[in-house]
């Protein structure tokens, strides 16, 4: 290394120090925060990391990604260390800090490469050698983990098979799009909003990063340029920012972080990468203009439909464009597969989609079909394997059916439906919320039993009777640990249940192998043939429940049969409040470790169907799981390396059934767009206005409804009361909402609850730090989370759920008791909170 860079990296090691003797302890707390958001570092990493000092000696930050330093103080607002230490240290102009109080944060992208000598040696003060292994590459990067990922456009990090050309060349300045995609980008270039509709790994997003490019240069001025990227699901945001890297310079990409409001990152981003809701909230708080934007493209556009965040956005759009709004922004939607609508009539549909999108064209390959077909592989099989049910006289089913029957006789009355399908669980479900509002609490908590027993019968259908007991195991715990006391009828349950019934079900359990499961059985047979058929394969097993991921996931590390065959599984959820969940981080680690085959199998939800940037895999299985004609299009993409794609299925259940149905609508779906093809764009245009025109009308008459909804009962007169035992908490006067959470600020709602605290959650306006459950002594019922609120002070909070609760107006002669699924559907005013 020459002395004069020595110099440099020793000078940006003082400058380091200064800037670590003036940072908070609070500073330092939020840094570490952001870096585990990144998935950067390991809880261990973290525990040792007391100093901003330490954190950026883990971190291995050097001199030449001095970007990545500034973004993070930036991150913490400190802008004004920036311009102190920085700018004077480096000899490269680094960009203006931002003197802006609102801005929280910054976009950061904190990637990491294999090095054996890195300025964190510098921060121990020891003198830099000059040896060729000690130089730094030329790009930012930042030293985290041991496995190669770098921030530049390079191979690694280049959009992957769903995405990019296999033969793209990361020294291009920018990718060459194929005849077929520019065939799909045409009348999005030509100014005309548009819907692209076509195959998974197509390179969809590589030709919204083409159109993109070219608003942005045809823009009257180019820096002022503003873009989303609405995506469905939150971990699809940095997937996309990554492929719109082969079109824009990164410094110009954003994907909204935990910690950042979309008003910062769009102060210093000419593209940024969100999640709808997030778009919605900013919307619906004034915080944002759709007049701001310059374009939106919306990732999976199927979606905008009803009130799926996409519509809400959309239905704010019409509405301006009602008002004759001068400036709204460009649109593109992008989708593999439209649909066909509730009512089946597929292009009536499309009709729809396009009003609700304000699209006026459809755009699909019809001249490169041959190009399009050479570089996007579909499935050779798409198999439905047809199993039969586990026998009618099966013990382990009888015994718990004969609880439930017990149970029915003596509580809530005897059920039409058959048990362990979803049409008994919909009807228990009614008959717990009935005795909710009846305030029977003896039929509410035995509803909950029998829902965990249906629950049970489900998964021991598709599983092991091990992963029902287990269920079952959880449920019984779950509801010792939260009331001190028992009911006198739950006491009784418990009671015959451990007594009489357990111990047998345990015994049939360990007797029980694979081929008691016809469905275990078919997924072993399978997973044998594809791995002696090709020992490297990766694949995706789809599953309906997280419940059902988890036990089949357990099953495939556990099952002796398929030891020898190297398969390596484990699971991905989607992310939420509920249990078996998981967040962003957890998420994107399982990802990273499938695209890096140290997981060959992965078995998930339907969040592995849509969107999420796979690996390209050789064999799909969808294990009793059926969507709709959606789904079974995305699925099957998802099989895209000469790939096979399987439907494990129960002879004469409703899933083949559905399955046959959903083929029979694509079909429908791709004579729908042959239809529209051949139609004028004026006539197409014309049915397109006059249904968006039904739907403004539709809208507007929803608005004026709800507002009057949102009126129907005064505040003060409605008691807030628990779900399942009927304590009053307090009025809804008393509650108070604080962006998507609704908090209770009466002092006395304190006694009433008892706070469970736990592993810290942090997003960008609050921290959840544990949960809240009621305190009556027979009740514990879950109300909703912790948290705490960030402002100057923090302050303490909860987010309480609504499906938890119940409400009465004791002034109403009719239907005075009543539940919410959602606090929109509120029929009471709550006042806004700022903490």
């Amino acid at each position: 290394m020459a002395k004069s860079t020595t110099g440099k990296i020793l000078g940006f090691t003082k400058a380091l120090v200064g800037i670590n003797k003036e940072l908070t302890e609070a500073n330092v707390r939020d840094l570490k925060d952001i870096c585990s958001l990144s998935d950067l570092l390991d809880e261990d990493e973290l525990q040792s990391v007391t100093s901003a000092l330490s954190l950026f000696r883990v971190l291995h930050v050097s001199q030449e990604n001095t970007l990545i330093l500034e973004e993070l103080l930036l991150n913490i607002e400190r802008a004004d260390l920036i311009s102190k230490y920085l700018n004077a240290t480096t000899t490269d102009k680094l960009p203006p800090p931002v003197a802006n109080k609102q801005l929280e944060s910054r976009s950061t992208d904190i990637s990491c490469i294999d090095m054996k000598d890195d300025v964190s040696s510098g921060l121990g003060l020891r003198e830099l050698g000059g040896t060729e292994s000690s130089r730094y590459p030329a790009d930012i990067t930042v030293v985290g983990k041991s496995t190669p990922f770098r921030a530049s456009p390079t191979r690694e990090n280049m959009p992957t098979a769903s995405d990019a050309s296999p033969d793209f060349n990361p020294d291009e300045e920018k990718h060459e799009l194929r005849d077929y995609q520019k065939e799909l980008a045409r009348p999005a270039l030509e100014g005309n909003n548009t819907i692209i509709c076509a195959p998974t790994g197509c390179g969809k997003t590589i030709t919204a990063a083409e159109i993109c490019k070219h608003h942005h240069d045809n823009h009257h001025d180019p820096k002022k340029f503003k873009a989303l990227f609405i995506v469905n699901i939150r971990h699809l945001t940095s997937q996309q920012r990554k492929a719109f890297e082969t079109h824009f310079d990164m410094r110009d990409l954003g994907a909204l972080k935990e910690m950042e409001t979309l008003e910062a990152v769009l102060q210093i981003k000419k593209v940024v990468m969100i999640t709808a809701q997030i778009l919605v909230n900013a919307l619906d708080r004034k915080d944002v203009e759709l007049s701001f934007f310059d374009m939106l493209i919306f990732d999976e556009c199927h979606h905008t439909t009803l009130n799926h965040p996409y519509n809400t956005i959309m239905r704010n759009y019409l509405l301006k464009k009602k008002e004759g709004s001068s400036r709204l922004p460009f649109i593109l939607g992008l989708s593999a597969s439209l649909g066909v609508g509730e009512d089946g009539d597929a292009a009536k549909h499309i009709v729809t989609l396009c009003a609700n999108m304000n699209a006026n064209c459809v755009s699909h390959v019809r001249e490169h079909l041959q190009d399009l077909e050479d570089h996007v592989r579909t499935p050779e099989d798409d198999k439905i394997c047809i199993v039969n049910p586990r026998p009618a006289n099966d013990k382990f089913r009888n015994i718990i059916v004969d609880i439930m029957n017990d149970l029915e006789a003596m509580h809530v009355g005897d059920s039409r439906h058959e048990k362990g399908t979803q049409e008994y669980e919909n009807w228990i479900i009614q008959r717990r919320m009935d005795a909710e509002k009846l305030h029977d609490r003896q039929e509410t908590v035995i509803a909950g039993y029998l829902l965990a027993f249906n629950n049970a019968l489900v998964l021991y259908d598709n599983t092991r009777a091990i992963d029902a007991i287990g269920l079952l195991d959880g449920y019984f715990n779950e509801k010792r640990s939260i009331a001190k006391e028992h009911i006198d009828p739950e006491a009784d349950l418990r009671e015959d249940y451990e007594d009489n019934h357990e111990s047998k079900l345990r015994d049939i359990a360990k007797k029980e192998t694979t081929n008691n499961c016809p469905m275990l059985k078919k997924l072993t047979e399978l997973l044998k043939m594809i791995f002696t058929k090709k020992h490297e394969s990766k694949g995706i097993i789809l599953c309906r429940t997280r419940q059902i991921v988890q036990s089949i996931t357990d099953f495939l590390k556990q099952e002796e049969a398929l030891k020898r065959y190297n398969i390596r599984p484990d699971y991905l959820v989607g992310q939420g409040k509920a249990e078996n969940t998981m967040n962003e981080t957890e998420q994107a680690k399982v990802l990273k470790r499938f695209k890096d085959e140290k997981i060959n199998i992965l078995v998930a939800t339907d969040i592995a169907q849509e969107g999420l940037d796979m690996p390209a895999c050789n064999v799909v299985i969808r294990y009793n799981f059926v969507s709709n004609e959606i789904g079974t299009v995305q699925s099957r993409g998802r099989a895209r390396a000469s790939g096979k794609c399987y439907l494990i299925v129960e002879r004469g259940s409703r899933n083949k059934k559905h399955e046959y149905g959903n083929r029979e609508k694509v079909i429908r779906m791709k004579e729908a767009l042959v239809q529209v093809d051949h139609k004028s764009n004026e006539e197409f245009n014309e049915e397109v206005r006059i249904r968006q025109n039904e739907l403004i009308k539709e809208y507007e008459d929803e608005l004026s409804k709800k507002k009057e909804t949102q009126m129907l009962d005064r505040a003060s007169d409605v008691e807030v009361l628990c779900k399942e035992c009927s304590q009053f908490f307090c009025y809804a006067s008393d509650l108070r909402e604080n962006g998507s959470n609704i908090t209770c600020v009466l002092p006395e709602f304190k006694e009433k609850i008892r706070e469970i605290k736990q592993g810290k959650q942090v997003y960008r306006t609050t921290d959840t730090i544990g949960y809240i459950k009621c305190a009556k002594y027979n009740c514990g019922q879950q109300l909703g989370i912790l948290i705490t609120y960030k402002g100057i002070t923090d302050v303490k909070g909860y987010g309480l759920k609504a499906q938890s609760l119940k409400f009465q107006n004791p002034k109403k002669v009719l239907n005075s008791t009543w539940t919410l699924k959602k606090w929109k559907k509120r029929t009471f005013k709550i006042e806004l909170w700022e903490p």
